[in-house]
């Protein structure tokens, strides 16, 4: 065997562990470095295939993949147990390269994949899908804008199974891990619904080309997958609002909405992508001018009908708004704005609290925070900062957390929920009720309040089975010693009942409308 330059070998272990060198038949010409632990010496090597080191059900990828690579071209890092057979083999991650003089050698850089972090797996049935797809998307965002330059060589490439047909947990492994295998550092693809898939992977030459990855995925599963392609270098991705655009798409692909399916972004994802990147901007817009107002509704105590605080509701000035209030606010979600705005509503509502402590009135407002927002540390920690700066108003504002987006870290927001309180500030949860992350809030958090979902009050009066959940949900707040607030209330007759229930307060067009004043 022939001796591989210094030169050659500094560089290779620069990267990784060992080096391997075979020719066109895979067979091993050359190993250097840490070779024992594979389990391998040099006398080992001298007849042996690089196959032979494989896995059984690997064996065949890795000629697959390896038979995409050509003259001074490279693929990797892709994952792969290797040993020598019959002994307990190890995860490394595998750089396959050639060199423009000689396309009859193919070099092995083998990195422990541990140095790259362990490859995903595939969801157990305990967690929750929705984790996996913000663990998705926030690799993505933090790839496109943490590191900018390499959108230029990366894809992302959108699955479908056939028919949206749903794959068995046997199935759903095999794909998950060929999809890590191919992407991206070994641990950029992700499981994003019941039958769709993502996968962020280089483009040639430093990766498998986009149709022999679709093919060999086809070959191994057996499905005809549907797939479409991002090429994350667009002109529209180098602003971060175009950044943000594409992670709304990919979320709307993930939930499975109109529009969004591969065929769809197929056809139109450019013009998907600058809509959505148009109304980002919009959004920034309304927050950089300040274009939006505060409306307070009064919430009353039932049994005397005496405002206790208001809710302080966001408006947007835009006419074209007006009637889109919640949809925006959602869309501020899922780009990744809700912050911004949960902070520009915190800021009014003091300004406003101040304003009418001139007066010698003592104005109550309940001010309302994204579950989006408080899933984020830094929001988290701004919000104390910004409630220590105000603790001489822990008597006027209280904090409402709205479900429209779950909350994906419990323990952490119980633990700030709990220093807010100990300063001596109120928290409630909004819309108990309306979804099914509710109750498990309730058990973690510990909160001063509920606002139970007005599809209750509605409904309470005409049917029975929502008068007994109405019921049922007072008395477990009763027995916790929380208070209670039912929304939607229009009617003395629906008042009636909430009084014979036990709730606490109540909000709705029979007490007040929202307003750009505030009722004492």
């Amino acid at each position: 065997m022939g001796k591989i330059p210094d030169r050659f070998l500094g560089f290779a272990f620069s990267v990784g562990d060992i080096l391997i060198e075979v020719d066109n038949e895979f067979k091993i010409l050359n190993a250097d470095g840490a070779i024992s632990e594979i389990s391998l010496n040099l006398a080992d090597i001298k007849e042996m295939s690089f196959p032979d080191l494989l896995a059984d059900d690997e064996k065949e990828q890795f000629k697959n993949i390896s038979s995409a690579l050509k003259s001074s071209n490279r693929i990797g890092p892709i994952h792969f147990k290797v040993g020598k057979p019959d002994t307990v083999k190890k995860n490394f991650a595998l750089f396959l390269g050639k060199l423009p003089h000689d396309e009859n050698r193919l070099f092995i850089v083998l990195m422990s994949s541990y140095r790259l972090g362990a490859p995903a797996t595939i969801k157990s049935d305990n967690q929750n899908n929705g984790d996996e797809v913000e663990n998705f998307l926030e690799k993505v965002e933090n790839i496109l804008v943490e590191n900018k330059d390499q959108d230029k060589n990366l894809n992302i490439t959108l699955l479908e199974t056939p028919d949206n047909q749903n794959l068995s947990k046997e199935d759903q492994n095999e794909l998950s891990g060929l999809l890590n295998k191919y992407s991206t550092g070994g641990n950029t693809a992700g499981k994003l619904g019941d039958n769709r898939y993502a996968v962020i992977h280089s483009k040639e030459p430093d990766g498998l080309a986009t149709e022999n990855l679709i093919r060999e995925l086809t070959k191994a599963t057996g499905l005809d997958l549907k797939s479409t392609t991002i090429d994350a270098d667009q002109n529209i991705l180098s602003e971060e609002d175009g950044v943000r655009a594409l992670i709304f798409s990919l979320q709307q692909f993930a939930e499975g909405n109109d529009g969004f399916d591969v065929e769809s972004l197929a056809n139109g994802y450019d013009e998907i992508v600058e809509n959505t990147a148009n109304k980002v901007k919009h959004l920034r817009d309304i927050l950089k001018n300040g274009d939006f107002t505060l409306v307070y509704q009064p919430i009353v105590t039932l049994k005397d009908k005496k405002v206790h605080h208001s809710e302080a509701l966001i408006r947007f000035n835009d006419p074209k708004l007006h009637n889109l209030q919640f949809e925006t606010i959602c869309f501020a979600e899922k780009v990744g704005l809700i912050q911004e705005f949960d902070k520009a509503t915190f800021k009014r509502a003091v300004e406003k609290i101040e304003q009418i402590k001139k007066t010698g009135t003592q104005p109550k407002l309940a001010v309302n925070m994204s579950g989006r927002s408080l899933s984020n540390k830094g929001f988290l920690d701004d919000l104390k900062v910004r409630l220590k700066d105000h603790i001489h108003l822990k008597d006027y504002i209280s904090l409402e957390i709205t479900e429209s987006a779950e909350i994906t870290d419990l323990k952490q927001l119980a633990e700030v929920i709990n220093e807010i309180r100990e300063m001596g500030f109120n928290v409630y949860l909004d819309d108990f009720g309306a979804g099914a992350a509710g109750f498990k809030y309730l058990r973690e958090l510990e909160v001063d309040g509920v606002k139970i979902d007005g599809e209750y009050v509605r409904d309470a009066l005409v049917n029975s089975k929502i008068r007994a959940f109405l019921r049922s949900i007072v008395m477990l707040c009763n027995d916790l010693n929380i208070e209670t607030i039912a929304e939607w209330v229009e009617t003395e007759e629906q008042a009636e009942l909430l009084i014979s229930l036990g709730v606490t307060y109540a909000q709705g067009y029979l007490y007040g409308k929202p307003t750009v004043g505030i009722k004492g």
